[in-house]
C-alpha cells in the first residue's frame, strides 16, 4: 500500500472531538495510515450521505496514485438534493430524517429507490475497483443499514419502505414482493468478502466512550485495530 483514500461520515471524520483538538491524529484513518506508513487522503465529512461517500470513493479508484480505498457507509436514510432547500444556489444539500426535514422526506423521499441506489453504488465501486486494480473495502457503520448482513429479510425491507408512509400505504403485497425480489437480486451481487467486518462499526464500539453519540479516542483506536487486522490478514494479504 502506497496511498490510502478514506470516504465516510462524521464517525470517520472525528466529529465532534476534532473540534476541540489541534488535529485529527486520534481518528482511525490517521492511525491506520501511520501504522502502514502511507499517505492518507481523508475525504470523510460530517453529515454526508452515501451519495457523497460514493462520489469520493470513485475519485479514489480513478486516481492512479491511490491503491487502497476504504468506504465507511453511513445511514441509508441520508440523501441529498440540489439548490432550492438552502441559501446557497447550486450547492448539494445533505438531509437527515429529523426535525424540519420530516415534511421533505414525506413529500420526496422514496425508501426503495434510496436503498437500492446504495446497493448499486456498492456493486459499482466493487466492479470499478476490480477493473482499475484498486483494493476497495467496506464497513457498514450503522446497525440498521443491513448492507453487511448475509441476506435482507422481507421485514427489513418493509421497514425501509415504511420510512415514507405515503409510499408504503400505496404498495400492495404484490408490489412489495416484486420490489423485494429486486433487492434480493442486488444483494446477490454484493461481494461480502470485501467488507472489513460483517459486524457494524456501531456494534464494534458499543462499549467505548461517546461524545454527542460519536466515538472519541478509544472508539477510533478500536476500529483502527479492526481495519489493521483485516488489511494484514488473509482477506488482503500481508504485503498490503
Amino acid at each position: 500500500m502506497q496511498k490510502l483514500l478514506v470516504s465516510g461520515d462524521s464517525w470517520t471524520y472525528g466529529w465532534p472531538k476534532v473540534l476541540s483538538t489541534s488535529g485529527k491524529d486520534f481518528t482511525w484513518p490517521n492511525i491506520v495510515a501511520k501504522h502502514f506508513n502511507v499517505e492518507l487522503i481523508d475525504k470523510s465529512n460530517s453529515g454526508c450521505s452515501n451519495y457523497r461517500i460514493y462520489r469520493k470513493a470513485v475519485e479514489g479508484i480513478l486516481d492512479p496514485t491511490v491503491d487502497t480505498v476504504l468506504v465507511f457507509l453511513t445511514s441509508w436514510t441520508r440523501w441529498e438534493t440540489g439548490s432550492g432547500y438552502g441559501e446557497k444556489p447550486g450547492r448539494i444539500y445533505q438531509h437527515i430524517l429529523r426535525g424540519s426535514n420530516v415534511e421533505l422526506f414525506k413529500n420526496f423521499f422514496n425508501g426503495y429507490k434510496q436503498y437500492t441506489d446504495i446497493l448499486r453504488q456498492i456493486i459499482s465501486l466493487q466492479s470499478m475497483a476490480q477493473t482499475y486494480g484498486t483494493s476497495c473495502y467496506f464497513l457498514d457503520t450503522f446497525q440498521d443499514n443491513v448492507y453487511n448482513t448475509e441476506i435482507i429479510t422481507k421485514e427489513d425491507f418493509k421497514k425501509i419502505i415504511a420510512t415514507n408512509v405515503v409510499e408504503f400505504d400505496n404498495m400492495d403485497d404484490q408490489r412489495i414482493n416484486s420490489k423485494f425480489n429486486k433487492v434480493i437480486n442486488l444483494y446477490k451481487h454484493v461481494d461480502k468478502n470485501q467488507f472489513i467486518s460483517l459486524t457494524s462499526y456501531q456494534e464494534i464500539i458499543k462499549d467505548c466512550k461517546l461524545e454527542k453519540g460519536h466515538p472519541v479516542e478509544d472508539g477510533h483506536q478500536k476500529i483502527a485495530d479492526v481495519v489493521i487486522d483485516f488489511l494484514e490478514g488473509e482477506n488482503s494479504g500481508k504485503t498490503i
